[in-house]
């Protein structure tokens, strides 16, 4: 049995059909029907029963395919730390998708011209993931959204980020630099990707003021959240860092201020290179200036 065998077993099992399952791998039916086979002869084992030409699983099949599936995620983790291992990047960093993509691009561009002797491998993805992966050693440091989580980890602030209530330049609150919780009141509302802390801090801000909202989208898309806004009138909230827009209008509260803080994180008891530590200085001087 091989990785192989493995992955088209789980895609048999999601598509039901094995047909459908070497249409879907871009392979012939035999080779799948082979893989399939090849697992039940070598283990005497059954992993489907065949009736009326479908495919039914047995106990046996639902026991191996919760196996396979964490089989093929270890073994693509095992794939990205070799990758991320490579000599051939000194800094493996792992960026959460709420941080400005624009500073992200400065803080790696700038780097890379000061120290021509160093290349960053970069990995965004959600906060949770990244927080995995600095975890399982794939990355050797992490910017993250608030030191939730990291308790393990040795966590730098190095910026903070305002949150504001972002509107359309066509609504009706559109010349208020500054809200009272009653702008807000019977307001629709679209939230996105912001972390849960500055929606947490929104949402019981107002719950205090009796105010209620309608949330009528949750969305995890940014720009679909902006294009909600831009074209109703929804309000949402975002970072100062993180967009920029004619299109749309920044408001502060008068009575609350929103905040949220970056870090640098990175493992305890791993040695700071001295390269890292070059890194995370550069960064936080960087930022000091902001």
């Amino acid at each position: 049995m091989t990785i192989r065998d493995l992955e088209i077993f789980i895609e048999v099992v999601k598509a039901k059909n094995m047909s459908n399952a070497a249409k879907n791998l871009e392979i012939s039916q035999p080779t799948v029907s082979h893989a399939i086979s090849q697992i039940e002869n070598e283990y005497n084992v059954k992993l489907f029963d065949r009736v009326s030409k479908k495919l039914y699983i047995t106990d046996v099949g639902l026991r191996l395919y919760d196996f396979a599936q964490n089989i093929l995620e270890q073994f693509e983790e095992t794939v990205i730390f070799l990758q991320s291992s490579s000599t051939a990047h000194n800094i493996n960093l792992g960026v959460s998708s709420n941080f400005s993509s624009q500073f992200l691009l400065e803080i790696i561009d700038e780097y890379e011209e000061k120290k021509d002797d160093v290349s960053i491998r970069v990995y965004v993805d959600s906060r949770e993931k990244i927080i995995q992966k600095l975890n399982a050693g794939i990355i050797n440091l992490a910017i993250l959204d608030g030191d939730i989580g990291v308790e393990n980890n040795s966590a730098e602030p190095f910026f903070e980020d305002e949150i504001f209530i972002i509107s359309s330049k066509n609504s009706s609150i559109n010349d208020k630099d500054v809200l009272e919780a009653e702008d807000l009141k019977n307001k629709k509302f679209v939230l996105g990707d912001l972390d849960d802390y500055s929606k947490k801090i929104l949402l019981n801000y107002l719950r205090e003021k009796s105010i209620p909202i309608d949330l009528k989208f949750i969305c995890q898309n940014k720009d679909m959240v902006l294009n909600i806004v831009k074209n109703t009138d929804a309000l949402s909230i975002g970072a100062s860092s993180t967009f920029s827009d004619n299109e749309l209008v920044k408001h502060r509260l008068s009575d609350i201020s929103i905040k949220r803080t970056y870090y640098l994180v990175y493992h305890n008891d791993a040695f700071l290179k001295k390269n890292l530590k070059n890194f995370v200085n550069f960064v936080k001087n960087k930022f000091s200036k902001k």
